[in-house]
């Protein structure tokens, strides 16, 4: 695949997802239909295997709009590239109430591709999150061990929520383009780009 680096940084993935625990993940919760997101698989901490990155960091990004209407975050690397980082959009059913003001926090998280996100508003529908990963891709050394080659590496990765008990979700996830890959999403809360071991 094009876009693939195979540079490293090493122990950045471990230390991670032992910072996603610390900072404490959310549940997923119902969604406009009364049901959670179906998972693809729940994986403890210890056998995810988390995307590195070797971008420059995207900024934290604090963004309030008016629900009932799309809204779209778009998160990129910092200079000089500014390439994208992940992109997250809020169609019109979101939240529960159409017209009021909600602010959205989304912090990426350092050498990985992960983000916190904070809203204002509970959901009541979904969001789309998508991570860009097509410049920075960085496979961990043990993603080698475990998949052969970073080809097979990228084919298991999904979307994952960090879950207050230590386990990581990882959502079904779809990709809407070479070296991109989308999950809805339910709640606030840290994801990942991740997958088990």
């Amino acid at each position: 695949m094009t876009g693939i680096s195979r540079s490293r940084i090493g122990r950045a993935s471990w230390i991670a997802v032992a910072a996603a625990f610390a900072c404490g993940g959310r549940a997923p919760t119902a969604g406009a239909n009364g049901t959670t997101p179906a998972m693809v698989r729940l994986t403890p901490a210890a056998e995810a295997i988390v995307l590195e990155t070797a971008g420059a960091p995207p900024a934290d990004t604090t963004v309030s709009f008016t629900t009932g209407v799309q809204h779209t975050i778009v998160l990129r690397h910092g200079p000089p590239e500014n390439i994208d980082f992940a992109e997250l959009t809020f169609p019109p059913t979101a939240f529960a109430d159409s017209g009021r003001q909600v602010t959205v926090d989304v912090k990426p998280r350092p050498g990985i591709y992960g983000v916190d996100i904070h809203s204002s508003l509970a959901f009541r529908g979904s969001a789309l999150l998508t991570f860009k990963y097509g410049r920075y891709f960085l496979a961990p050394a043990r993603s080698r061990a475990v998949y052969g080659d970073d080809v097979q590496f990228e084919r298991a990765l999904a979307v994952a929520q960090v879950l207050p008990d230590g386990r990581l979700a990882l959502l079904p996830s779809t990709r809407p383009a070479s070296d991109n890959l989308e999950a809805a999403i339910t709640s606030g809360g840290t994801y990942l780009v991740a997958a088990p071991q």
